[in-house]
């Protein structure tokens, strides 16, 4: 298990360089002003729009083909997915229709603040991205499917062609049109659901043409689901408000709060996403046969884990905030203003980096239980709590206020899914879990005050790249010494997963 977790993070951080390797080249070619907030809510909205069934696949799909399988056969969970496809590309034919027709209106709802020349180019891009709504419905069904089927390398390597050939079409669009950037995301995300057709044939799936929405299975899906779409479009609701302030604050806040959140994103998808990827199956696996003692055990080592990797690095970021930026988006276009901007915003989202994590990992452990009804009612509290401080933060601290406001919100309604969760199934050892996420906070202050104090060291007679360098090597060497010096009280699990792998 820690081997394919390894893997896995391994193509993740490949992927997401690349991924990073995209927002570089917008921002080196078009900086950060009024085109790329027009092309950057262009791709949020058909995003927005679809993430509503999307993230309803994404948490139902899996459980309920887990239980097909386990007690109907192989055969009826393949028609079961087959009918789920055919109802969700038949759903995607409304959305892209309503982005044809009333796409001026769908562009103000998100970007209130957009006028003549950017809102035009926003109308244009938002009518050719919609036709990617397709693809995304196909990748988000199938991405569960081989998920559920232990194929995790092939949904994670299909990042690789679609940001590949984002970056050609940025390259070709400032050289040709720029109209090129939304054609080329549509193809890149086509691409990337051909990429998968190799591994969803060898997994045996066929597809058939049966479409019954009312099919049993669907219609446990679509209860599982609601829930989740509901507590979605208060997700979504938080992502309108920001942008919405964003775009009425400064030209550029849109991209800045994109950015940012992409440098978060990327050190989360690093350390959360390969382990919710290849432990979500396995929880649904022990939820659906009641056995809750080892669903507990599991939970808690995926909780502490998380916390031991995600805490140093939010520490690293805020304390680096300007030296990452600068390193990664500080050319071409990108001038000082933008750099500002955006390490202000990612300063403030790293604050919530921790809620960020466990907050999937929690709602996944609910969605394993059929239980989609408490996400959604934290996901409401998060809204009403980020949208209340957005309003506020941002008339006091600008862009900084916008993303202070989603690491509070998302802090307090990961802690009311915990409480939640223990009210559900009983005791945690909340005890232990806390006790060893204070002393990672504890290792990883030490280690902020190590690797700043060699940065600066450093800094004075090289450069900002290399005294970074330093600063992040030492501050790992540090963490670890410090984690041995505290001992975390699963220690010894977590030495034997190490010589189990060294041996490996």
């Amino acid at each position: 298990m820690e081997k394919t977790v390894i893997a896995l993070m391994t193509v993740i951080v490949m992927t997401k360089v690349l991924g990073f390797s995209r927002d570089i080249s917008l921002s080196y070619f078009y900086g950060a002003d009024g085109l790329t907030d027009a092309y950057l809510i262009s791709q949020t909205i058909p995003s927005v729009l679809f993430s509503f069934v999307g993230m309803g696949i994404a948490a139902s799909f899996i459980p309920i083909y887990t239980k097909i399988n386990e007690h109907q056969g192989m055969k009826e969970a393949t028609r079961f997915t087959a009918n789920l496809t055919n109802i969700v590309m038949l759903l995607s034919t409304v959305l892209v229709v309503a982005m044809q027709l009333f796409p001026v209106q769908i562009v103000k709802v998100f970007a209130s603040g957009f006028e003549g020349e950017t809102l035009q180019i926003a109308v244009d891009f938002t009518r050719i991205s919609a036709f990617s709504i397709y693809f995304t419905a196909l990748v988000y069904i199938f991405n569960s499917y081989l998920d559920v089927n232990k194929r995790f390398l092939a949904t994670v390597l299909s990042g690789l062609p679609l940001n590949l050939l984002i970056i050609f079409f940025i390259y070709l669009s400032y050289e040709v049109n720029f109209y090129l950037l939304s054609i080329g995301s549509v193809l890149a995300v086509l691409v990337q659901f051909l990429f998968l057709l190799p591994s969803i044939r060898k997994s045996g799936y066929r597809h058939s043409a049966v479409v019954k929405p009312a099919e049993k299975n669907v219609r446990k899906m679509l209860l599982l689901a609601i829930p989740v779409i509901i507590g979605v479009s208060a997700d979504q609701i938080n992502v309108l408000v920001d942008k919405t302030l964003a775009s009425r604050i400064t030209e550029g806040g849109i991209s800045a709060l994109t950015y940012s959140h992409r440098i978060e994103f990327f050190i989360q998808a690093i350390f959360v996403t390969a382990i919710v990827t290849v432990m979500f199956p396995k929880i649904s696996k022990l939820a659906v046969n009641k056995n809750l003692a080892q669903l507990k055990d599991i939970v808690g080592k995926i909780i502490t884990t998380i916390a031991l990797l995600v805490i140093p690095a939010t520490f690293g970021l805020m304390i680096f905030s300007r030296q990452v930026t600068e390193l990664l988006f500080g050319r071409g276009a990108f001038g000082q203003d933008a750099v500002a901007l955006t390490s202000g915003a990612l300063f403030f989202y790293s604050i919530g980096m921790l809620g960020f994590g466990l907050r999937e990992v929690l709602a996944k452990v609910f969605y394993s239980l059929e239980d989609s009804r408490t996400p959604m009612i934290s996901a409401f509290f998060a809204m009403f709590l980020n949208v209340g401080l957005n309003i506020f933060l941002s008339r006091i601290m600008g862009i900084n206020g916008l993303a202070l406001a989603t690491s509070l919100a998302t802090l307090a309604s990961t802690g009311l899914l915990y409480v939640s969760l223990v009210r559900k199934v009983g005791s945690m050892n909340t005890r232990k879990i806390v006790l060893d996420i204070s002393k990672s906070i504890a290792a990883a202050a030490v280690m902020a005050l190590a690797a700043k104090s060699v940065f600066d060291f450093i800094s004075h007679g090289h450069s900002d790249t290399i005294a970074l360098a330093c600063g992040v090597g030492t501050g790992i060497v540090v963490y670890g010494i410090m984690l041995w010096l505290l001992q975390l009280s699963d220690v010894a699990y977590y030495k034997a997963r190490l010589q189990a792998l060294a041996k490996r």
